[in-house]
């Protein structure tokens, strides 16, 4: 980001908290620091259901930097900066190689309109566009897509009914950026490590909090050495959750210093599929343990753990397990496109 992206991204935190309904909070225009921004979001994944927590970040930490690499003036430009329309990551699109360097979407010229054929995965609910890679002559850009605008169609899957995947069918293309790539010093791979450092340092404090519930849970559930709580073999699962979920957030905490990695390293990766992976295992045991053990209520409420943001954030466990193989070079694929 650029020296005055902090104060940017807190205004645009504070501008989507308001139209959110939400208290801003400390979320307070004028603040100029990365520490200020990084309290403020710090704060909403504490105090806000994980859906809206995740969708604050990937645009503050995704969308926002990427919009840099557009030179053209476009009107839901300005409305995406501003917080007036809310953004989401078309990136993570699984394919037949799960390979976030095959754009999903292809651009075509139309006359002078440039449309876009493909479809792409996306993962806040509320979102009205999305910056999309999609393939031109020229290699790969960005197209920001409206999802209302004709030629576009959402629909669910899974459990997502009605969002979360869009079809584009000669849909425009709002605004196209400057040509883009996944090399280790591009705009793609600064943009995905930025965002993945930022969303796991808030968003392991979700597992660890829903661990901790499990507990308190599990206590009141009995008497004696009937309590749940006294099980070997629920306290070792939970257990193990508590342990990855310390580590991980240890290496979130360093951040892009981990390792002293740029862009394009392994670190970000690693940590990042080790936090999507806890997200899903630990909604998961929740589950399972309110199912099987007839508990009364699911811990930190069922509703903050939409199952299918989970497992659209970063396009899901197998997407995210594939960069990092690339990055390690087990993957046979061509960087740039």
């Amino acid at each position: 980001m650029t020296a005055a992206a902090p104060d940017r991204a807190v205004s645009l935190l504070h501008e989507l908290l308001t139209r959110r309904g939400l208290e801003p909070g400390d979320a307070t225009p004028g603040e100029t620091s990365d520490q200020a921004l990084e309290q403020a979001l710090d704060r909403v994944w504490e105090t806000r259901p994980f859906a809206v927590a995740a969708a604050l970040t990937e645009q503050l930490h995704g969308v926002l930097p990427l919009l840099d690499a557009f030179d053209t003036d476009a009107p839901l430009l300005d409305e995406v900066r501003a917080g007036r329309v809310a953004a989401s990551l078309g990136l993570f699109t699984p394919n037949a190689l799960l390979s976030l360097t095959a754009p999903a979407v292809r651009a075509d010229r139309d006359g002078d309109r440039t449309v876009l054929h493909g479809r792409y995965r996306y993962a806040v609910r509320e979102a009205g566009a999305s910056v999309v890679p999609v393939r031109t002559d020229g290699g790969t850009r960005l197209a920001l897509v409206r999802h209302d605008a004709p030629g576009v169609r959402l629909h669910g899957a899974g459990r997502a009914a009605g969002w979360g995947w869009a079809e584009l069918d000669g849909a425009p293309a709002a605004a196209l950026s400057r040509p883009v790539d996944w090399s280790p010093g591009g705009a793609l791979t600064a943009a995905l490590d930025g965002y993945a450092w930022a969303f796991v340092r808030g968003a392991l404090a979700w597992p660890a909090r829903v661990v901790a519930d499990l507990r308190r849970t599990l206590a009141g559930a009995g008497e004696g050495v009937e309590a749940l709580s006294t099980s070997q073999y629920l306290a070792h699962e939970l257990s193990k959750l508590e342990i990855e979920i310390s580590l991980a957030a240890a290496a979130a905490r360093f951040g892009a210093g981990f390792k002293a990695e740029a862009p394009g390293g392994q670190a970000a990766l690693a940590t990042l599929l080790s936090c999507v992976d806890l997200l899903q295992r630990t909604a998961r045991t929740a589950e399972d343990m309110a199912t099987e053990l007839g508990l009364e209520h699911s811990p930190a409420d069922a509703a903050d753990w939409p199952d299918a943001v989970l497992q659209a954030c970063f396009g899901g466990r197998r997407v995210v397990e594939n960069e990092l193989a690339r990055r390690m070079g087990l993957v046979v694929e061509a960087i740039g496109t």
